[in-house]
């Protein structure tokens, strides 16, 4: 048995181990599988006995921040450490890149979560996974905010103006000005984290990124992209009026998707946001254990105001 880098030719077999492991309701694609290599063509693995593929091990990182899996084994392997090796693999890998190093896990997946707490991981804010509405109970206020709810921005006075569009429309000079501005707030502002692989990745396939930006000045961004289903995410610069942009911006995603499931996942550290997109009526799906490997826990054990959606199996 040997560990090679992963190419394209070998996700055909990888995944129909994906399902055989886990047998999903939803199953992966082969498109959802090249979109996880692309994340990371440099820290995604498989193991091969002789020329055949019997593991697999995806793996991401994203400025400072890094994560663990999807990560399988072909059922007949289970049990004789070949997972974990596969694991220490991709766990050198990310050490060299990263300050965090996480992973997302099913709640019922007894073995592997024992495995990983054996291997250095240990629970952290479980992620809940979320449904979109298709209607929101309170409609935005357009382009401008001048509101006194203390929900809202406080202060009367304050107000803030502000566009909405899709990155799609704009012309290349402003994308790559926005892009570049979403890259130096992020890594300020979250702990050096960097999405800018991701979005790259979304303008070239089949989603978009609706933009929230006053004066070419991004205040937020939310990014959707076809898995089985719609997946949203995204983040939104903490001001006065932070929840009046996030509203806004659904509205916006729900008027150019306005049917269909759509899911987005935050981690419950990220309180103040559970707390308003339950009050706009999305709905718990299912929740998700989070764990962080000892040592490179970052920022992640604590309760945090910032507005973040963003899966780490993704």
């Amino acid at each position: 048995m040997i560990i090679k880098l992963m190419n394209d030719s070998h996700l055909e077999k990888i995944l129909e181990i994906d399902q055989s492991a886990f047998q999903r309701d939803e199953p992966r694609t082969v498109q959802n599988l090249k979109g996880l290599r692309e994340g990371d063509p440099e820290g995604c693995f498989v193991l091969l006995d002789g020329k055949e593929v019997v593991g697999y091990s995806f793996n991401k990182t994203m400025g400072d921040e890094g994560y663990l899996g999807p990560v399988g084994i072909q059922p007949s392997l289970h049990g004789k450490g070949w997972g974990q090796k596969l694991i220490q693999k991709s766990l050198d890998y990310l050490k060299s890149h990263c300050k965090v190093i996480g992973l997302e896990v099913r709640p019922e997946a007894g073995n592997n979560l024992g495995l990983y707490h054996k291997m250095g991981f240990h629970s952290a804010f479980p992620s809940l996974i979320l449904e979109v509405p298709e209607k929101f109970q309170i409609q935005p206020k357009k382009s401008r905010i001048n509101i006194s709810d203390e929900n809202s921005c406080k202060d009367i006075n304050y107000h803030i103006e502000y566009n909405v569009e899709l990155y799609s429309h704009l012309p290349e000079d402003r994308k790559k000005l926005i892009l570049d501005k979403i890259e130096l707030w992020t890594g300020n502002d979250l702990k050096g984290i960097s999405y800018k692989n991701d979005l790259d990745l979304i303008n070239a396939g089949d989603g978009d990124i609706i933009i929230i930006s006053k004066d070419d000045e991004p205040l937020g961004f939310l990014a959707y992209y076809s898995v089985v289903f719609l997946h949203l995410w995204g983040a939104i610069k903490p001001t006065r009026c932070q929840k009046d942009i996030l509203r806004e911006g659904l509205h916006f995603f729900r008027k150019i998707n306005p049917q269909g499931e759509v899911l987005i996942e935050v981690n419950t550290r990220y309180s103040d946001l559970v707390d308003f997109l339950m009050g706009e009526g999305f709905k718990i799906r299912k929740s998700v254990n989070r764990m962080l490997l000892e040592g490179f826990e970052g920022e992640y054990l604590k309760k945090s105001s910032d507005f973040v959606m963003r899966a780490w199996h993704a």
